[in-house]
């Protein structure tokens, strides 16, 4: 497809300080076939007065809040773009960005994703990226329906194409308040070819307030995030089913911090409905064979270094929580980890 007409959609809430620049990101792409629509989803802070003045270059769409999904279904009913990219307000993009996928882009395509670099709130590298290891490219779906995971960057590193969006939409508003990407990382491999970037083309933007990175020690944060990653089960099956495809029956046991997090949970006594069924024989036969499975660019070391928690669960269930908090929560302090392990039920 020749220079395909791209929808960048910036959606905010509450992101006063950082809007702007993930704005002015969007204003300085040096590729031309581009529209820019901002959805504002009732933020109370500065926000709405810090995109209004932007009007007159970005199309603004002002509305109640009601989360990520509602957002992104309000973002795209306001497009017209063959392409769509998400640009999430506290993140931003190199200029180049939307070049170098256009340049990538063709009619097999479903989605292109490139490296996103760590920073801290002003913009300082931190010294990790995403995704962690070079992902395949080309046919995802043999991956998908045994893994619920590949290499992927969040909502900033990604490029959909319209019919695979529409494909996936519409999202459950209610669920996906935030988070709302991995629908679309989960389904849209299924309606198209993948295609990798490799070059660091976004910004994601490390301050506390994310929910997968450098997320702060909170039970109530945990809960979520197990919660949101059991959902790219049904997701993976949903469309699987629609193409006649089977997934592999440990499916939902595929993901090493998945099982680290319901064994957390387990432990502190803080299961939520979606984990009922867990048993701590089963999380530990489940997570250490995910681990030591796990396509990832770990070697032995790494690998050994998650096998405490699970060693430790039978004998020593606090001690076990607080190995396992140390390698979910990794940019927590000593203090931190200590109160959220004192939490526990």
């Amino acid at each position: 497809m020749a220079q395909p007409l791209i929808s960048v959609i910036i959606n905010n809430y509450n992101y006063a300080p950082f809007v702007a620049t993930a704005i002015e990101s969007a204003l300085a792409q040096t590729y031309p076939h581009r529209e820019i629509i901002v959805v504002d989803d009732g933020s109370t802070d500065e926000s709405r007065s810090i995109i209004q003045q932007y009007a007159d270059r970005v199309q603004v769409v002002f509305k109640e809040n009601g989360g990520q999904a509602s957002a992104f279904h309000a973002g795209v009913a306001a497009s017209r773009g063959e392409v769509i990219c998400f640009l999430d307000s506290d993140d931003y993009w190199a200029p180049q960005a939307l070049e170098r996928v256009a340049a990538r882009w063709d009619d097999s395509l479903a989605m292109v994703e490139w490296r996103m670099e760590c920073v801290d709130p002003d913009g300082k590298p931190l010294g990790r990226s995403f995704p962690i290891h070079t992902p395949y490219e080309g046919d995802l779906r043999p991956i998908l329906t045994r893994r619920i995971y590949y290499p992927s960057t969040p909502t900033s590193g990604n490029a959909f194409a319209r019919r695979a969006v529409e494909a996936v939409f519409p999202l459950d508003e209610s669920f996906w308040r935030i988070s709302a990407d991995a629908p679309l990382l989960m389904g849209a491999p299924f309606y198209g070819k993948f295609a990798f970037i490799d070059e660091t083309l976004s910004f994601y933007r490390v301050h506390g307030g994310n929910l997968h990175y450098g997320i702060p020690p909170r039970w109530e944060r945990l809960q979520r995030e197990v919660r949101h990653l059991l959902a790219r089960e049904p997701i993976i099956r949903t469309h699987a089913e629609r193409q006649g495809l089977r997934v592999h029956p440990r499916l939902v046991y595929s993901l090493p911090t998945l099982n680290l997090g319901r064994l957390m949970l387990l432990l502190g006594r803080r299961g939520i409905p979606e984990t009922r069924h867990d048993t701590l024989a089963k999380l530990i036969y489940y997570g250490v064979r995910a681990v030591w499975e796990y396509d990832a660019p770990w070697n032995f070391r790494q690998r050994l270094s998650w096998m405490p928690p699970f060693a430790l669960a039978p004998v020593n269930p606090r001690k076990a929580l607080e190995k396992a908090a140390r390698l979910m929560f990794w940019s927590a302090r000593e203090e931190d980890i200590a109160r959220f392990v004192q939490e526990a039920g």
